[in-house]
C-alpha cells in the first residue's frame, strides 16, 4: 500500500517550518537536500548595486559633518531590504541636512517599491552636516561582482558587489516516524528565515517549481515529444585540463575556509554549510550556535577576513 504525505508549515512573515511526512526511507534527505541548495543560491531577491554620493569621488573618502566614512554608509546600504513590485531596478533618493541619525526612513521611494528595514541605521549627522545619495537597487540571483555595475551605472557613483538572495538561512533535519506497524519512514522538516522581502512559503514554491523544471529534463514526456535517441562512435580527443570554475560565496562549502573541525562540525549540527549561510548571520547568531565561543568566533572572522569577506552587520 502506497503512503500519502501530508504537508504541514507554520509561518511568519520572514521565518517558517515545514513538515513532510512520512517519507520513505531515505527520502528526507533526498528531498531535503536539493530544496536546501536552492533557497540559498537561486531564489530572485533585491540588492543595492551602487551609490552616488553627493561631493564623493570613491569609497575611501569622508564626509564633512558626517560620523561615518563613506565605507561605512556602503557597509550600512548593504542591509538595506527593499520589495520590488514590478521587478525593474529603482533608484532611492536621500537628502538630509539636520543633525542626528540618518536612516532608512528617510529615503524616497518609488510606488512600485518598499523598505522592508526602514529602521535601518545609515549615517550620523553632526551639525552643519549634509547627506545626498542615490541608491540603485535591482532585482538579480545570486552574488554579483561590483566590476560589473561599473559599467553601467552613472559617474561618479560607487559600485556595491550585491548578494541578492532573500532567503537567509535553511536547514532541515530527518526525524523516525511511523504508520500503523511500519516504522522505517521518515519525517521532513526544513526551516527557512527570509529577510521579509520573500515569505517563507513563497520562497519555498519557489524553490519546488526550480527543482521541477530541471528534473523534467530527464523525463522522456516532460515535453510532450518522443525523444529521439542518435547512436554515435565514440571518439576520444586528449584535451587540456579545463581551468576551475570560479565559485560565488553562495556555492562555496564551509569546509573551503579551512576552519578547524570542532568549529565546522559545531555549524553544520546547525545546519550551516556554506559560505553564503555563514555570511547571513551576525557574530550575536554566531554566539547562539553551541560550541561557538569567543575563540571559535575570531577564528570564523579571521578565516572570512582572509577572504575578504564579513559577517552579517548587528
Amino acid at each position: 500500500m502506497q503512503i500519502q504525505p501530508e504537508f504541514r508549515a507554520k509561518v511568519s512573515e520572514q521565518y517558517g517550518e515545514f513538515v513532510v511526512e512520512p517519507l520513505a526511507r531515505g527520502y528526507g534527505v533526498t528531498l531535503g537536500n536539493p530544496l536546501r541548495r536552492i533557497l540559498l543560491s537561486s531564489i530572485p531577491g533585491t540588492a543595492v548595486t551602487s551609490v552616488y554620493i553627493e561631493d564623493v569621488l570613491h569609497e575611501f573618502s569622508t564626509i564633512t559633518g558626517v560620523k561615518e566614512d563613506v565605507m561605512q554608509i556602503i557597509l550600512n546600504l548593504k542591509e538595506l531590504v527593499v520589495k520590488l513590485y514590478n521587478q525593474e531596478p529603482v533608484t532611492l533618493t536621500l537628502r538630509v541636512d539636520k543633525p542626528g541619525k540618518v536612516t532608512a526612513a528617510h529615503f524616497e521611494v518609488p510606488a512600485d517599491a518598499k523598505i522592508i528595514n526602514p529602521d535601518l541605521h545609515i549615517a550620523t549627522l553632526a551639525k552643519g552636516g549634509k547627506l545626498v545619495m542615490e541608491v540603485r537597487v535591482e532585482p538579480g540571483v545570486g552574488y554579483v561582482s561590483s566590476e560589473i555595475h561599473a559599467t553601467k551605472d552613472r559617474i561618479n557613483s560607487i559600485p556595491v558587489d550585491a548578494v541578492f538572495t532573500p532567503v537567509r538561512r535553511v536547514s532541515y533535519r530527518v526525524e523516525n516516524t511511523r504508520v500503523g506497524q511500519k516504522t522505517d519512514l521518515d519525517r521532513l522538516v526544513l526551516r527557512v528565515w527570509t529577510d521579509g522581502s520573500i515569505e517563507p512559503r513563497e520562497a519555498l514554491d519557489q524553490a519546488v517549481e526550480l527543482l521541477r523544471t530541471q528534473l523534467n529534463v530527464f523525463s522522456l514526456s516532460g515535453n510532450g515529444a518522443e525523444l529521439e535517441v542518435e547512436k554515435v562512435p565514440v571518439i576520444t580527443i586528449p584535451v587540456k585540463e579545463p581551468a576551475p570554475p570560479i565559485q560565488r560565496p553562495e556555492l562555496v562549502s564551509l569546509e573551503s575556509l579551512e576552519l578547524s573541525s570542532r568549529v565546522l562540525h559545531s555549524l553544520q549540527e546547525e545546519g550551516i554549510d556554506s559560505v553564503n549561510a555563514l555570511l547571513a548571520l551576525s557574530e550575536r547568531d554566531l554566539k547562539k550556535v553551541a560550541g561557538v565561543g569567543d575563540k571559535s568566533l575570531e577564528e570564523i572572522k579571521e578565516r572570512l577576513a582572509s577572504r575578504g569577506l564579513v559577517l552579517k552587520k548587528e
